[in-house]
Parts: structure tokens; C-alpha cells; sequence
């Protein structure tokens, strides 16, 4: 198995700001480098869960021991320890333990504006990587050479990011760029290999019948625009949950904010989201009571008010479902 070093002298951040529309505003390690390198437990994330997010960033995971499933665009991927995983530009994300159970993993998020501009052929390929008609993900094994230069780029990046602000930052960046790179190449060529499946489809289809490749094409074209508007249907429901969580929200409420049926919001919340819009507006709840909870001195009592609980008691019980610990020990605890 792939074994990446251990930044044993700094600690992860793991906090997270997610905006209105899901995306994240990422801590970066260095305010003036765009990468985000750490080696961390999934334990730190409130039930086992990263919040649902997306970022314009290449997102780079690399399982080191226990097991972990990672939610892309409605595709739920498992990775044992030794695996790993690449998230596309501008995908819905987040990786989890639906057991709760502990995994350590390397990630390296990293922005196109490192190389994006450096020249016009640059640019259009990181535009054509990143494209919605682009695989979203690439799974990682240490068995496949290709997979298992990328997880050792992802492990360079994580081992070679300087602890102290004052540090020399070139090693990382060098390894970053490569490792983005090395991406950049592979959703390319895996777009193209599905681009060329397709036409093989089409041609089959139209060598039975003219009519029917017609049809066959503006099928998928349709299914493309449904997806598009599905999409957007999720980001203005998230939207108003992030916006208006501490307000009495009912599931028909989340429902109009997209203008979809109370069964479709569900639906979609499931295949998007991995969760139910209550589940999602309850984790918001708890994310908005921790960061109060650890970061000022307000009652207790006040902050479940706050953050949309309906009484302190079925705060403190929610609370402690999903975070393992009352509101009281959590902030003991900070």
C-alpha cells in the first residue's frame, strides 16, 4: 500500500465556509498560495461528514487507513486504505463513513489559477478539462501505474507544503502543478474515450434506422437539459436553506424556493445532496451551533434559539445525536 508522510508538526484545519450556493471558500494553508495540503482524520468533521460543497479547485484524496466513501454528482465511490480519488472543477462533494467509523486521508485542493493563465493553449485545456460534459471523478487504485503516480504526486504535494509562513513554498507549487497536470491529461483522454463511445453509439443507431439516431440524439440532448436544470434546482434549495436555517423551514418551503413538487425536492436532495432536505437543514443548524459554541459565550439556551432549535432540550438531544457529546461538553472541550 501507498504510504504518504505524516505532517506530524502542524495540525489540520478542518474548518469549512460553505456559501449560499454550496460552494466553499477554501483555508488554504499559505494565505498567498491557493493549495490546501493536509493529512487528516475524518473523525473531525461533525458525524463522520464533510459538508456538501464545491469549488472551482481540483480536489485530490488519498485513503491512508480505514475506509471511506466520497459522494460526486450523485455517485458514491468507497475507497479502502491505499485508494484514492480526483474530483473535477465545480463538482457537488464531500466524503463520509456512513458507519461513522475513523479514516485518515491525504488531501490536496488545488487552484487552477496556479497555471490557468500562463498561456492560451493552457487555458483552453484546463476549459475543456473542466467542463460539465467531463468525467466528474477519477478513482485512484496503487495497482494501476498511471493511478498510482498521481496518489504519489497527491502524498509529494501533502509531505512537501512548509509548515511556517516564512517557508519556501516552490517545492510545493512545483509538485501541485504537476500533480494538476497529470489531471489534466487523464480527464482528457477519459473524455475522450467516452466521446468516442458515444459516436459508436450513434453510428450504430443510425445504421438501423435515420429516425431512430435522431431520436437516440435528441434524447440525450433533453436528458443533458434536465440535469443542467436539476442541478440548478439543488443549488437554489441548498441556497435558501444556508441563507434562511435559522427560520421555522418546512419541506414544502424548501420546495417552493425551486419551484418543484415536495417529492421531486427529495428526490433531488437524495441524488445531489446524499441526504433529505431535513437532514441537510439539521446539519446546517449544527454546523452554525458549533462554530458559536467554540467561538463565543453566548448561553447555551440562546443558541439553539439561534441556530433554528425549537427548544434548548431537543437541541441538546440533536446535538448530541450527530455529534456524539452535549453542547456543554463540546465547548469543555475547545
Amino acid at each position: 500500500m501507498v504510504r504518504p508522510a505524516f505532517r506530524s508538526s502542524s495540525e489540520p484545519r478542518l474548518e469549512t465556509t460553505v456559501f449560499s450556493d454550496l460552494s466553499e471558500r477554501i483555508h488554504y494553508n499559505l494565505p498567498s498560495l491557493p493549495i490546501y495540503a493536509y493529512h487528516e482524520p475524518l473523525s473531525g468533521f461533525a458525524g463522520y461528514r464533510c459538508p456538501c460543497h464545491w469549488h472551482r479547485d481540483l480536489e485530490f484524496v488519498h485513503v491512508v487507513s480505514g475506509r471511506m466513501h466520497y459522494f460526486v454528482n450523485g455517485t458514491v465511490t468507497v475507497m479502502e486504505a491505499g485508494e484514492g480519488i480526483l474530483v473535477n472543477s465545480s463538482r457537488l462533494h464531500y466524503g463520509f463513513s456512513p458507519e461513522r467509523r475513523e479514516a485518515w486521508f491525504s488531501c490536496a485542493v488545488i487552484s487552477p489559477a496556479l497555471f490557468e493563465s500562463a498561456t492560451p493553449s493552457v487555458a483552453a485545456r484546463c476549459a475543456q478539462a473542466f467542463a460539465q460534459d467531463m468525467p466528474d471523478l477519477l478513482t485512484l487504485s496503487p495497482h494501476v501505474d498511471w493511478q498510482r503516480d498521481m496518489l504519489d504526486a497527491v502524498d509529494r504535494v501533502v509531505r512537501l507544503m512548509p509548515d511556517d509562513p516564512q517557508g519556501n513554498p516552490l517545492p510545493t507549487l512545483a509538485a501541485a502543478i504537476d500533480v494538476c497536470d497529470m489531471a489534466i491529461g487523464r480527464l482528457l483522454s477519459e473524455g475522450a474515450r467516452a466521446d468516442a463511445c458515444n459516436a459508436d453509439a450513434r453510428d450504430a443507431a443510425a445504421g438501423l434506422d435515420a429516425g431512430a439516431a435522431a431520436d437516440a440524439g435528441a434524447d440525450a440532448s433533453a436528458q443533458a437539459s434536465t440535469e443542467q436544470r436539476d442541478r440548478m434546482d439543488v443549488l437554489l434549495m441548498t441556497g435558501m436553506i444556508q441563507q434562511r436555517f435559522r427560520e421555522p423551514l418546512t419541506l414544502a418551503g424548501i420546495a417552493a424556493s425551486a419551484h418543484v413538487s415536495r417529492t421531486q425536492c427529495c428526490l433531488l436532495f437524495r441524488r445531489y445532496v446524499g441526504r433529505t432536505p431535513v437532514e441537510y437543514l439539521t446539519e446546517r443548524r449544527l454546523e452554525e451551533a458549533k462554530r458559536q459554541l467554540g467561538g463565543t459565550a453566548r448561553a447555551i439556551a440562546e443558541i439553539a434559539a439561534d441556530c433554528g432549535f425549537s427548544s434548548p432540550s431537543y437541541f441538546a438531544s440533536v446535538f448530541r445525536r450527530h455529534v456524539g457529546v452535549t453542547p456543554r461538553e463540546f465547548r469543555e472541550r475547545r
